[in-house]
């Protein structure tokens, strides 16, 4: 099948993250159905939500691991030139809901393992649910392993314009709740206002956020210039009931996106600190997700190989979180590497260069030749 061909079918298929991917696993499925690749359907975290691992040659830790997540974000139709769900061709791109982030590198991997000519370990493909809601597959693989052993060399492709990246900042998702007195606010006197101390933790916290904006790690000098900081912000709040009633509880939602050398606990602590000197009332922080940082070393095999492959001198860093974070947890050297921008991604009109497609399926079969094939 071409990879047009394959990959509109993908498109058509309705992965968004908030419905079951068993569709798109099945299709997988039946693909390789009668072939040398052996598919592995791995139920996840909850009903209806699968990770699929797909195998060629002997199961072991050597040879090339190629990663993906099935699912979508949302596309409203109403938004988009062309329908999102019908791969559209117009000015050399490829446009759909995931034609970036990230189909076409889900039919780049089918078809890089449906060519290869395995001769030395272990080809697999990986390809992963949830990771729109928090890498949920990628958290489920970490609690409870694979079935068969794969290459601890990973190659994930996200949208990153054909760029090696080895590092990015995770993401931690934390509630503040603030515990007051209600009250009838003709007798304030007799409440304790949560949504007033609420807002003075707001405050505090927009004060550390712009001093974080001055910390610098060393890997800093891997990121752009707007992203060399540890990010702190505060992106909800909930308080009280009535406009003439003392609200009793204040709920403040904030993320912290931390540099991959930081240590999270430190900064959790220095957030802790900074609620602890404006609030008299009592709070709690709890932490709702930790979609982690990646670190891979400047000298693992698979990115200096890309590296070299492709030309590129130095290292980069994003600010996004991927599946790699979950997976480097439980000793996967992972880059990211493939077509298309993120600043398309999850938005109308999302696209996908074809020439970025066609390059970026090159390096995958021939990373699986040199990894795979008995290359020197």
């Amino acid at each position: 099948m071409e990879l047009k061909e394959l990959l509109a079918d993908l498109i058509a298929i309705d992965s968004t993250s908030n419905l079951s991917n068993e569709p798109i696993v099945a299709y997988i499925e039946r693909y390789f159905q009668g072939s040398k690749v052996k598919s592995h359907r791995l139920q996840a975290h909850e009903e209806g939500k699968y990770n699929l691992l797909l195998t060629k040659g002997e199961p072991s830790e050597c040879g090339l691991t190629l990663c993906g997540h099935v699912d979508t974000v949302p596309a409203d139709a109403a938004r988009w030139q062309s329908d999102p769900w019908v791969l559209t061709e117009r000015d050399e791109n490829w446009y759909a809901r995931g034609s970036c982030d990230m189909k076409g590198f889900i039919a780049i991997a089918i078809q890089a393992i449906e060519k290869a000519e395995v001769v030395t370990g272990c080809l697999a493909v990986l390809f992963l649910c949830d990771e729109e809601l928090g890498s949920f597959g990628a958290k489920h693989i970490l609690q409870e392993g694979l079935p068969v052993p794969i290459p601890k060399q990973v190659i994930i492709g996200e949208p990153t314009s054909l760029q090696v990246v080895r590092l990015h900042k995770g993401h931690l998702s934390m509630s503040i709740t603030v515990e007051g007195v209600s009250a009838h606010t003709g007798s304030p006197h007799l409440g304790k206002n949560a949504a007033v101390a609420g807002g003075k933790i707001i405050c505090a916290l927009a004060e550390l956020a712009k001093r974080y904006e001055s910390v610098r790690t060393e890997s800093s000098n891997h990121f752009p210039e707007v992203a060399k900081f540890p990010v702190l912000t505060v992106s909800t709040l909930t308080a009280g009931s009535a406009i003439n009633v003392v609200p009793d509880a204040c709920t403040i939602g904030i993320g912290l996106r931390l540099l991959p050398d930081q240590n999270k606990e430190e900064v959790v602590a220095e957030i802790k600190d900074t609620i602890s000197v404006v609030c008299d009332l009592t709070w709690n922080l709890t932490e709702l997700g930790d979609n982690p940082t990646m670190l891979t070393a400047e000298s693992s095999s698979v990115n200096q190989w890309v590296c070299s492959h492709i030309g590129q001198k130095g290292s980069v860093g994003v600010s996004y979180g991927t599946d790699g974070g979950y997976l480097s947890r439980v000793g996967y050297e992972c880059v990211l590497y493939g077509a298309g921008t993120i600043a398309v991604a999850h938005k109308p009109d999302e696209f996908v260069p074809i020439d970025e497609m066609k390059t970026c399926a090159s390096t995958i079969q021939s990373a699986a030749q040199h990894f795979c094939g008995g290359d020197a």
